[in-house]
Order: C-alpha cells, then sequence, then structure tokens
C-alpha cells in the first residue's frame, strides 16, 4: 500500500510500501543522534514541530514524544517520515545519516 498523499519518485526507483518500513529492524536503523537528525530535518524543509508533524500525518504530541523522550516512530510513522525525508533535498541523509539506502528484495 502506497501513501498516495506523496508524488511519485522520478528517478525510477520504487516507492517505499508501508509493509516494506513496518518490517526494517528500526533499533537497528536509526542513528543515535536521530532526535538531532529530526530537528535538522524540519529545518530543512522550513517547517515548525506542528507543519512537520502535519506534513507526515501524525498528531504534535506524537512528535514530541519523538524529539523529547528519544521515542521511536511506528511502523507507519516511520513510514511517512522516510518518505518525507526522501523528498526534502538531502533529507534521507539528513535523517538518516551520509549515503544511507534501502534496499527492498522481493521474491
Amino acid at each position: 500500500m502506497t501513501n498516495t498523499n506523496y508524488p511519485s519518485r522520478f528517478d525510477g526507483r520504487p516507492e517505499l510500501t508501508q509493509q516494506d518500513v513496518e518490517h526494517l529492524p528500526y533499533g537497528n536503523l536509526l542513528p543515535d543522534d536521530f532526535t538531532d537528525r529530526l530537528e535538522r530535518l524540519r529545518q530543512a524543509a522550513g517547517l515548525t514541530w506542528a507543519g512537520l508533524a502535519k506534513a507526515i500525518g501524525v498528531d504534535y504530541k506524537q512528535m514530541y514524544r519523538w524529539k523529547q523522550d528519544g521515542t521511536e516512530p511506528s511502523g507507519g510513522a516511520m513510514h511517512s517520515l522516510i518518505l518525507f525525508a526522501s523528498r526534502v533535498p538531502g533529507g534521507l541523509d539528513i535523517l538518516m545519516g551520509d549515503g544511507f539506502q534501502m534496499t527492498f528484495f522481493r521474491d
């Protein structure tokens, strides 16, 4: 299931599906400085915290838990966050680290 609120990628790579992202091992995926990176992504996008929460479709209270308590995004929220970051110039590098790549193999 692809979130239709986001335009298709222009580089020919397939869209990430929510199912793809829900099966990622988040504990190994998120950088230790995730909250700092989330702040830098917000700034790069030119949004307020409320604007970023709205852009990725989560409640501001949940966004607050990510940035203050270090709570990790759940599957659906992580999916939306990665899709959002992929559309901000340099967003995936900001959020996940330089050279971050995801590869999904399907049978």
